[in-house]
């Protein structure tokens, strides 16, 4: 390993760290105490990340590294980057996140194979125009600095695939910024936009779009309109209704509006056919939405967080789903249409106000995931031991007096701590078997039920 030791030799002497003789690798990764090291069938160092380690400069031996092709210098206190980097020809990824730069490092424009570069949470109020002639540049993250506005000249960066912008400070974009037409994948979110950007909704090839915690009320028919869109969220903004042009969503298939103020959808939210996720969490609900019935591929509804009272019989028509997530809702019965759902493999339905589990959940053959924390549950159907593939039951914060022996045939550990996987039981006034013989695990919990029963 001569090449490898040359530069670990150099790097302990700049960074003034002990360096361990005792090496350890973990998928292909070589650590030591201040460094991780990858390296190529040659012993040559390939990728290499120095974080937290209170680094004001680059260590020049760095640069000298010429078969690098992954840098990360997160976590630092680097505000300047030598011209140095311009050695490292080969470089296709740089991090430099949390860091001290106050200035965008122009030096990285030497480097003509760099495809992605981080630089999140640093000082940087202004991009450089030069970038232009930055061919390579491919994906960039400048989220959490505070620029405020964009310069003119960010058409200057049309070769960029991904942009994250998000908690930017921004509330406007450049008129420019729509000549952005290699842009896949943007994030705006937590920024203060208080609409849609008309500049986002000319990008033709965008497929996933962030726009979370902004402060938008409206949405445009224009942004429907972008047609590559498979992944949009807008939660937690202040909308209150969805067009009807949300229907010309072709190719969505992840939609979040999460924590907005939405009651009603429109029935062209049945044209989503791609549609497999959808979050309307938080939005106080009082209803189950009765449009989603008719987005027949749906696999996966979150409403959470809303005042839903009843699990309409129609939840059935959704044959495909398979997490069903109505936590903190005030859902008193659980209908037996739920249980039609026999693709379901998650579902909770905790905190709301169940007292009694139907027995047809045992109709559920695949669920491995079943909350029922924070109910009014006093007893437990016998059917639910028939749920062999469950991995996790929630029965925590109930009315349970006694364990129910059925429950051991679920092979699952049963205990008291929130942290462990199993049926959990903890904040239950259990009397039977005693808590003090169920914390000893399930042999004890067996061991009691023979020689009581």
């Amino acid at each position: 390993m001569l090449t490898f030791d040359k530069y670990i030799t150099k790097l302990e002497k700049e960074i003034g760290k002990t360096f361990k003789n005792s090496k350890f690798n973990i998928d292909g990764w070589v650590f030591d105490d201040f460094a991780r090291f990858q390296l190529n069938e040659h012993n040559e160092i390939i990728k290499l990340k120095i974080t937290d380690t209170g680094l004001t400069d680059i260590p020049e031996t760095v640069f000298e590294i010429e078969s690098l092709e992954e840098l990360s210098l997160e976590s630092n206190n680097i505000c300047i980057l030598s011209e140095g980097i311009k050695k490292l020809t080969k470089l296709r990824f740089l991090n430099l996140a949390y860091n001290n730069f106050e200035v965008f490092p122009n030096e990285v424009l030497h480097c003509e194979n760099l495809e992605t570069l981080i630089l999140t949470e640093n000082k940087i109020k202004k991009l450089p125009c030069e970038i232009k002639d930055f061919e390579s540049l491919l994906e960039l993250n400048l989220s959490r600095n505070n620029f405020g506005l964009l310069p003119e000249c960010i058409e200057n960066y049309s070769r960029l695939s991904y942009l994250n912008l998000s908690q930017c400070g921004l509330s406007s974009l450049p008129e420019n910024f729509k000549d952005l037409k290699n842009l896949q994948e943007l994030d705006l979110s937590n920024n203060f936009f208080t609409e849609v950007p008309d500049e986002i909704c000319e990008l033709p090839i965008l497929y996933r779009l962030y726009l979370s915690g902004n402060k938008i009320s409206k949405i445009k028919d224009e942004l429907f309109n972008i047609s590559k869109l498979e992944f949009l969220n807008m939660g937690f903004n202040q909308i209150s209704d969805i067009p009807a042009s949300v229907g010309n969503l072709h190719q969505i298939r992840t939609l979040v509006l999460d924590y907005n103020h939405i009651k009603n959808l429109p029935d062209e939210i049945a044209l989503l056919t791609t549609l497999r996720k959808l979050d309307l969490s938080g939005n106080q609900s009082e209803q189950f939405y009765p449009e989603i019935f008719g987005i027949i591929n749906l696999q996966e509804l979150n409403l959470i967080g809303n005042k839903i009272r009843k699990i309409p019989s129609r939840v059935g028509e959704l044959q495909l789903l398979r997490v069903l997530l109505l936590m903190d809702n005030e859902i008193s019965e659980i209908s037996d249409e739920l249980f039609n759902l026999q693709e379901l493999i998650h579902l909770e339905l905790g905190m709301n106000y169940i007292s009694e589990i139907p027995e047809k959940i045992n109709k559920l053959v695949h669920l491995e995931t079943l909350s029922l924390s924070n109910n009014n549950l006093r007893v437990l159907p016998v059917e639910i031991a028939d749920l062999q593939n469950l991995k996790d039951l929630d029965l925590s914060n109930n009315s349970l007096e006694f364990l129910p022996v059925f429950l051991l045939n679920l092979n699952l550990p049963i205990n008291f701590d929130a942290d462990e996987d199993g049926v959990l039981l903890q904040n239950n006034p259990i009397g039977y078997p005693p808590i003090s013989v169920i914390k000893k695990g399930n042999k004890a919990i067996k061991k009691f039920f023979r020689k009581n029963n």
